[in-house]
């Protein structure tokens, strides 16, 4: 089957690093865009050497470079700034992340490669965004997560705080962007003209902040401590058992079989109990008079009492469980591919699919200058001008 995608066609030149865009420009090339991965030479994005390594390629480099080809530049040379200048003449999008102001004194700011592409579209992600008073300040996950209320909401009040795992702040900063990218190229076709996009992991996060900020702005208080507890439903949280927790949610339509299931169906008649508002205003109450219940059996007896009554359940698996998850696997969301330094390793496939233009993986996360004298000479460079290049050390190729 073949792997082009609905971008097919589209060129991308991302100068972008560490996690954030570089997940955004990763969706373009799922979906078929040629993205040319531009990172310094010797060293190359940093995350290339963040551990845990595996025969020398990092994990988090890994997730999130896939259907990307290297090359690796040095910008702090003029030359390397003119090779990039003539790169942009044949690019679609132009994508980086360094603070603002960096590319502009680079001569690679939005003015400046307008000039060159005028229908360029030029898309930026910053921590802080571009205006404001935290605009020139270093912006990572944790720092956001703090100062913008995620460590508030889910620590427990007077406990050690506590961040939430994934890298929610980054993940969801790239999939704005990406989403952003995608409207512009939209708009392009329809009018022919570029334009610049920005975003930033707080606009990012306070998006995906969203359920709270409604609570406030609705004037209801904030809860904190939440653990696994949904502030605007019951139950809708882990309940310990016999044995260990299960997850369980119950919406307001469901409370009968939750009540059923637990061989309570007094609970479901009971007019006070059966208003969710009420539910959630007593949670502390309810939650131990349902534990009471649930912790007389194990959570996989209370699985498949669940499963009887139609109630979502979950057990609560580890990383490892959940890759050997039967719909995990049904899904088909890894994919093995030989990696030219580390050999076979598995890949994430694209989280979606697409009938006519699929998609999918075509390329493991590169190795560093693994692409460079393929795409300068499918660029107009000469074999004369690529191997000045390469001699003069403003560009690497992988050895």
């Amino acid at each position: 089957m073949s792997l082009k995608g609905p971008l097919d066609g589209v060129k991308v030149l991302d100068f972008s690093h560490v996690l954030s865009a570089p997940y955004g420009t990763m969706i373009l090339g799922d979906m078929g865009a040629d993205v040319i991965k531009v990172e310094k030479v010797g060293g190359g994005d940093s995350l290339r050497h963040t551990p845990p390594l595996r025969d020398g390629q990092s994990a988090y480099f890994s997730c999130s470079n896939r259907n990307k080809r290297c090359l690796a530049l040095d910008l702090k040379r003029p030359e390397g700034v003119e090779v990039a200048r003539r790169l942009v003449r044949q690019c679609d999008v132009m994508v980086e992340n360094f603070r603002p102001g960096v590319m502009d004194r680079l001569g690679l700011g939005y003015e400046a490669v307008r000039e060159i592409r005028p229908d360029i579209i030029y898309a930026s992600l910053s921590a802080f965004g571009e205006t404001g008073p935290y605009r020139d300040k270093p912006g990572f996950e944790l720092i956001i997560q703090s100062l913008f209320g995620l460590v508030a909401v889910t620590s427990d009040p007077g406990g050690r705080p506590a961040k939430v795992q994934p890298q929610v702040v980054d993940i969801c900063g790239g999939m704005f962007l990406g989403m952003a990218i995608l409207g512009a190229l939209y708009h392009r076709q329809k009018t022919g003209r570029g334009q610049r996009v920005t975003t930033s992991l707080v606009e990012g996060l306070f998006a995906l902040m969203t359920n709270f900020i409604y609570l406030h702005l609705m004037g209801s208080k904030i809860p904190y401590g939440l653990g696994t507890r949904n502030p605007m439903m019951f139950p809708s949280q882990t309940f310990q058992t016999k044995d260990g927790y299960i997850s369980v949610v119950a919406t307001p339509d469901h409370w009968g079989r939750f009540c059923q299931a637990l061989g309570k169906p007094q609970w479901g008649d009971d007019p006070q109990l059966s208003q969710v508002v009420y539910r959630v205003r007593n949670y502390d109450a309810l939650e131990s008079r349902v534990e009471e219940v649930t912790t007389t059996k194990t959570t996989g007896q209370w699985l498949e009492i669940f499963a009887r009554h139609q109630v979502a359940a979950a057990p609560i698996n580890s990383v490892e469980q959940m890759l050997a998850d039967p719909q995990i696997q049904a899904l088909d969301l890894l994919k093995t591919m030989t990696h030219p330094v580390a050999g076979p390793m598995q890949i994430q496939n694209p989280p979606w699919s697409m009938s006519e233009t699929p998609g999918g993986v075509r390329l493991p996360p590169p190795a560093l200058g693994e692409h460079t004298q393929e795409i300068l000479t499918s660029h107009g460079f000469s074999q004369e001008e690529v191997s000045r290049l390469l001699d003069d050390g403003v560009v690497q190729a992988l050895k």
